[in-house]
């Protein structure tokens, strides 16, 4: 397949298959990564879209405790171990500075969990470096799709285990 046929497939065959079917409907792993440049509140804003039984099924290995991402009841208990895997697999960098993000939260809805952070203090940007490593000690076959928009300008790839660094340039 070509390049533009993979593009488009990531961009539109990927994120409706998210959304689709029950969670052990989908027979390969994908998460989806969406930053956005808020100007006017000076950030970076980003969320992370992932299926719900593969992302429990990473926390689950990483922090060796049963983990339940869809109860009400365990919400709060959850929130932390969500916060500290996106830290610890998660980074970005602007420039040549290292940013520290703030975490928000998550929610899950049908089959896929969505984690919000914020990268505050970034009046703008001249193109970024991710690094991510997402579900990867859990999935071999994982890729994570990044769609970064700056100043209206909308930029996709995608990125698969084991490489573990994309960049953009605005």
């Amino acid at each position: 397949m070509p390049v533009r046929s993979h593009v488009l497939f990531f961009l539109f065959v990927v994120p409706f298959l998210l959304g689709a079917g029950k969670p052990t409907d989908h027979p390969f792993h994908v998460g989806v990564i969406e930053i956005q440049h808020n100007a006017k509140e000076r950030s970076l804003e980003l969320s992370f879209k992932l299926f719900t039984d593969d992302f429990e099924k990473a926390l689950s290995n990483r922090f060796k405790t049963p983990i339940d991402l869809i109860s009400p009841a365990r919400h709060a208990s959850m929130d932390s171990l969500v916060a500290r895997y996106i830290r610890e697999n998660f980074s970005l960098t602007v420039g040549e500075k290292r940013y520290v993000s703030r975490y928000l939260g998550f929610e899950q809805e049908k089959e896929a969990v969505f984690a919000y952070v914020e990268y505050p203090e970034i009046a703008s940007v001249n193109g970024l470096q991710a690094d991510c490593s997402l579900l990867y000690e859990t999935f071999e076959d994982q890729i994570n799709i990044f769609h970064v928009t700056m100043g209206g300008e909308r930029k996709s790839s995608k990125l698969g285990n084991p490489a573990r660094r994309i960049e953009f340039r605005f």
